[in-house]
């Protein structure tokens, strides 16, 4: 079973003995997204099936089929990687109806997960996964009875510009989009009437539309109540049926829900696109324009694109020109009321939208829409404090999560609660507070933003993407590096001061853990599956491995799709971030490396002077079974085959793998721990960079054991200050064997 993980008391895991240790891993995997039966990527076309039979649907064998798990799991072994983020949604559970759990799906994933755990030696810990919502609005989450619970017709968001998805792309006569998919357009569904009404609902309805309620509850209230209700019958199922999955602490805990959204909330001007919105492509509708088009009215609304400097407007087009509503009728909300059992207040009107029934917007005597409270969501109504960023991570936002966590809490106390607040934004000031304890991890999300939206890796200059979200520069152009050294250096330091600023607003003991990072594999416009060269997604893959290894950051790597094509990459959105693809699979080569069982049997530990000797390390942290080097299918391989302190005996100070030069150097504060009695670091090196025989290492102070079948090189070390740097040579003078000292 795998040693069991703290956290210290300066935020770092730990193992029972007080070493360090470092998780490191994938998502796994986005498929998730999507139901299995019927089959409902976003390249299926947009039918009426999509809706009527929504309730229906089985997420059974996403994200893998249980016979397949062994397979997947050995190929992540081989990277040295320990630990799973796996990511299920609230469609997945609850997508029947309000209370109806879906528990075939739940004891599939009890399965897969058993496999897992009886493979030995890997973290799992789970994630409730949305983008932009739910599926019906262009990503996935929540299911479709939700935007019905609004009072939405989802059939006719397509039109009314509610939302846009990659679906209605498709021709159903030949399944391939008759018309392109711009890059990234799906995110813009955020700041669409659709999602942007929905998360506004879900965090301010009672505040913000106190009419809308159901079954004697606020829409907020109904919609937090059953979101968190659902995960917590999953993962209570899990807690009761496999019990041996925390004992073992196979599973690390539960996320909160990813990557929160703001909804209106920040929007000062409803007449006007912020200024500060990084993200316009495609048509970008003002917010009353969306409330407008959402009741049938046709509108003019501009269009953009994205450059290096910022969004661009390129013209204007005119939306809903036939006048649908988005709103659902009279006699569909009797139906769908019927339906589900609902009793809505006898003030919210049907055909309505939502933010007319509050007075935001209205109908002047002679029919023209006019915006009646254009900072309608710029203010608590409560306090007349203004609404920005701060103020509703701490307020809205936190009290989303403390009544998340009380539930969590209440039937789990030793697990680990992963806090993720709103994307690339500081985390709420909880330092201190009864909020925060020993099992609290803050769960951060990095992508870099230029390598993101245009997918390339520009080797020439980048820009700090944190810094422009965190609008710190007066012009985008004072955000820009040169050179891919600097480059690297700036995303170190944006993850830096992430880890930084988690702590300060969090507290020290705080773990900070990147539960999405990552890189597109579809860079300049999928050249590398034609030609074979993978240099850029090498280099963008480096960077973030270098970044990260030198914070001493654990991570889960967006993603590993078990169902990655080079034409539909992830199967989602045309995303195509996973580090493995069915298409990369060589058949003509042999999939398993041969694994060194070659050992010295004179001794298991030798002086520095003389070569390493083979062994068996045998420790909790790895497991005892062998690995086998399974790398056929992975992309960017030696960017992602990283070697990285397993356990340190004392505290981290600085690593760095350098790929070019193949070297590897890792600085540690030793201790003297007198549960040991020695102090021994372990640390993963792969044998595909740092072969037999062809690896020097030059150290402080130390004596070697290598074990090839784990791929781990024990270190024993003396106490304070210690160095150890390993080289790839083309030759090592009198040792063919093993690695001489320098």
């Amino acid at each position: 079973m795998p040693a069991k993980v703290h956290i210290s008391s300066a935020g770092e895991f730990v193992d029972s003995d007080g070493n360090q240790i470092q998780l490191r891993g994938v998502n796994l995997d986005p498929t998730v997204k999507y139901p299995s039966n019927p089959h409902g990527s976003s390249h299926e076309p947009l039918t009426p099936e999509f809706y009527d039979n929504a309730n229906e649907v089985s997420f059974v064998d996403h994200p893998l089929k249980a016979n397949e798990v062994e397979y997947h799991i050995s190929k992540l072994k081989s990277l040295g990687y320990n630990t799973i983020r796996f990511p299920f949604t609230w469609e997945s559970i609850e997508h029947e109806g309000p209370g109806i759990y879906d528990f075939a799906y739940m004891d599939y994933v009890i399965e897969v997960l058993r496999k897992i755990h009886g493979l030995g030696g890997m973290y799992v810990y789970l994630d409730p996964h949305q983008d932009v919502w739910s599926r019906f609005t262009g990503g996935s989450g929540a299911p479709l009875w939700t935007l019905y619970c609004a009072g939405f017709q989802p059939r006719r968001f397509e039109p009314t510009g509610a939302s846009i998805l990659h679906n209605s792309f498709i021709d159903p006569k030949t399944g391939k989009e008759n018309k392109v998919y711009p890059k990234m357009l799906w995110p813009t569904n955020y700041y669409r009437l659709a999602t942007q009404t929905m998360f506004t609902l879900f965090y301010g309805g009672r505040k913000f539309a106190p009419k809308c309620s159901i079954n004697g509850q606020n829409i907020q209230d109904y919609l937090q109540n059953s979101f968190i209700a659902a995960c917590m019958a999953f993962y209570g199922r899990i807690l009761e049926r496999a019990p041996e999955l925390f004992e073992d602490q196979c599973i690390l805990g539960l996320e909160t829900m990813n990557e929160p959204s703001v909804g209106y909330f920040t929007d000062f001007d409803l007449s006007q696109v912020p200024k500060d919105r990084k993200l316009k492509r495609g048509t970008t509708p003002t917010a009353f324009q969306s409330f407008q088009l959402g009741e049938g009215l046709p509108a003019n609304v501009d269009t953009y694109d994205i450059t290096v400097f910022g969004p661009r407007k390129t013209g204007a087009t005119f939306v809903n020109p036939d006048g649908q509503s988005a709103w659902l009728t009279t006699e569909e909300r009797m139906d769908v009321d019927s339906r589900y059992n609902w009793q809505r207040g006898e003030e919210w009107k049907a055909e309505t939208c939502i933010w007319r029934l509050h007075g935001v917007w209205d109908y002047t005597k002679n029919g023209r829409a006019q915006l009646m409270t254009s900072d309608y969501f710029a203010r608590d109504p409560t306090t007349g404090s203004v609404i920005d960023l701060r103020y509703f991570i701490n307020g809205f936002f936190v009290e989303f999560f403390q009544k998340f966590r009380e539930s969590f809490r209440n039937i789990d106390g030793e697990s680990f609660l992963f806090l993720q607040p709103p994307t690339l934004q500081e985390p709420p000031s909880l330092k201190g507070s009864h909020l925060i304890d020993d099992k609290t991890v803050y769960a951060c999300h990095f992508y870099d933003g230029m390598s993101l939206m245009f997918k390339s890796w520009n080797r020439l200059y980048n820009v700090d993407s944190l810094g422009i979200v965190r609008e710190r520069y007066a012009n985008p152009i004072l955000s820009i590096v040169l050179g891919e050294r600097m480059i690297r250096k700036c995303i170190k330091k944006q993850l830096t001061q992430m880890k930084e600023e988690g702590k300060e607003l969090l507290g020290k003991n705080i773990a900070v853990f990147f539960t999405e990072i990552g890189m597109p594999f579809d860079m300049d416009s999928k050249k590398a599956y034609n030609n074979g060269d993978f240099s850029s997604q090498l280099g963008a893959m480096d960077a973030l491995g270098y970044a990260l290894e030198g914070n001493n950051l654990s991570f889960s790597l967006w993603c590993y799709c078990s169902d990655n094509s080079h034409e539909w990459g992830d199967s989602w959105n045309n995303e195509d971030f996973s580090v493995w693809s069915k298409d990369d699979i060589d058949k003509s080569s042999a999939s398993v490396v041969e694994n060194d069982t070659k050992s010295d049997s004179d001794s298991d530990v030798v002086s520095s002077f003389s070569t390493i000797s083979h062994g068996s390390v045998i420790d909790p942290m790895i497991g005892n079974d062998i690995i086998p080097c399974d790398f056929n299918g992975f992309r960017a391989l030696n960017a992602i085959l990283r070697p990285y302190p397993m356990k340190i005996c004392g505290e981290f100070q600085d690593a760095e793998f350098d790929l070019d030069k193949v070297e590897y150097r890792l600085t540690i504060n030793a201790t003297t721990r007198a549960a040991q009695g020695v102090m021994q670091t372990l640390i993963f090196l792969p044998k595909k960079h740092f072969p037999m025989g062809q690896t020097a290492i030059k150290t402080t102070s130390g004596k070697f054991l290598y074990d090839p079948n784990r791929q781990v090189l024990q270190w024993t070390h003396q106490q304070g200050i210690q160095s150890i740097s390993l080289r790839k040579e083309i030759e090592v003078a009198d040792d063919p064997e093993g690695c001489s000292i320098m």
